[in-house]
């Protein structure tokens, strides 16, 4: 991730969250009396988090998921969904919180299938057939939640709400309890009409919780990685209800893909330059075990990219020099014009950490003790 991504993850340990059923007279009461501030802003492209009686306030739905794909699907979803958020909350006006409507038990409810037992779900009712292309899959795997606050006089007041789907492309199932594992695949089609039906759904029962009222609430869809890509997945479809409106329309595509290199992708200048730099770390580094790296694209056009550098052995001097090769090797041959995160791991963990922004020229570089 790059050096955004690690601040707002050491700012806001962002978790799932999805929609509340305590007494609306019961959190009003809650929050009478309690005193907010907020961190400090480290710069514009960071929102400043609200702090209630000196703690960081966690997500009403900590944990709550059937399960995202992999860790990197994780990360993804959570900083994506700031990120489109920054396009309706400007990062000098609001300030974020962590999703405070949407409790775990309502999640649970919505995150399973529809029944009688559970008139909530969102997902499709069981029809009972058990094959890939017969059975009613999974399409929503998990919900996310993040407020964005204003002040307002000597507090803050909720300005916006941003949720988060998560959809599968491949819902994992298995035919009986500890049985083999098969797959239903879904199409990018069937997972949008799927999700945009659900966020209707989702934002007409978020108009009817105490304390929402007629504030925008925007939605963005996300298209979850399979479990054999090692890239994290990417949101791929956004809209906005504004002015208590019970429904999302005007869906904006969002044209995003992550490549990992060397093993993806077609031959391009970005993958040619990111060659040409592993094959100088690994001349240089007999006892390295992996030189990857995941590069986002927007429109075609690669934004960002995040190399990982891995080796089994080290000693302090080692990591040192290599340090400092790889960051002489990477100002020549990775490109100039898109910000570049690299981590160094040993089975240790993290040994340093190097990163560069968009147009600079020096990496910066710590190595960890």
């Amino acid at each position: 991730m790059n050096k955004k991504a690690i601040a707002l993850m050491a700012v806001c340990a962002f978790l799932l969250s999805a929609c509340q059923t305590e007494d609306p007279n019961t959190k009003e009461k809650e929050t009478v009396g309690k005193e907010m501030e907020t961190t400090s802003q480290l710069s514009n492209d960071y929102y400043s988090a609200i702090i209630t009686d000196g703690a960081y306030q966690t997500s009403l739905n900590r944990g709550i998921t059937l399960g995202l794909n992999s860790n990197v699907n994780l990360k993804a979803f959570e900083t994506g969904l700031m990120d489109l958020s920054q396009k309706h909350y400007a990062t000098d006006t609001y300030y974020f919180q962590e999703g405070q409507y949407i409790d775990a038990d309502t999640t649970s409810k919505w995150l399973s299938r529809v029944s009688e037992e559970n008139p909530e779900g969102l997902n499709p009712e069981d029809n009972g057939d058990v094959e890939p292309d017969g059975r009613n899959p999974i399409y929503l795997d998990s919900l996310l939640e993040q407020d964005y606050m204003i002040k307002k006089g000597d507090g803050f007041e909720l300005g916006g709400i941003s949720i988060g789907l998560a959809m599968n492309s491949v819902d994992y199932y298995t035919k009986k309890e500890f049985g083999s594992e098969f797959e239903t695949k879904i199409s990018k089609e069937e997972l949008l009409a799927e999700g945009q039906k659900m966020a209707d759904k989702i934002v007409q029962r978020l108009r009817k919780t105490e304390g929402i009222g007629n504030i925008p609430i925007v939605v963005g869809i996300f298209e979850q990685s399979t479990k054999d890509n090692l890239a994290g997945g990417v949101y791929i479809s956004e809209a906005i209800s504004e002015e208590g409106s019970t429904s999302l329309k005007d869906w904006k595509s969002i044209n995003q893909k992550k490549l990992i290199f060397p093993t993806s992708g077609e031959e391009s200048n970005e993958l040619s330059s990111f060659q040409n730099f592993k094959a100088e770390i690994e001349n240089f580094f007999p006892n390295l075990s992996g030189v990857t790296a995941e590069a986002l694209y927007t429109d075609n056009q690669i934004m960002s990219m995040k190399v990982s550098i891995n080796t089994q052995f080290y000693g302090e001097s080692e990591i040192i020099a290599l340090t400092q090769h790889v960051a002489e090797k990477a100002s020549s041959f990775l490109l100039p014009n898109i910000p570049i995160e690299i981590t160094i791991d040993s089975i240790n963990g993290t040994e340093a950490f190097l990163s560069r922004e968009a147009g600079e020229t020096e990496f910066y570089s710590h190595v960890f003790d």
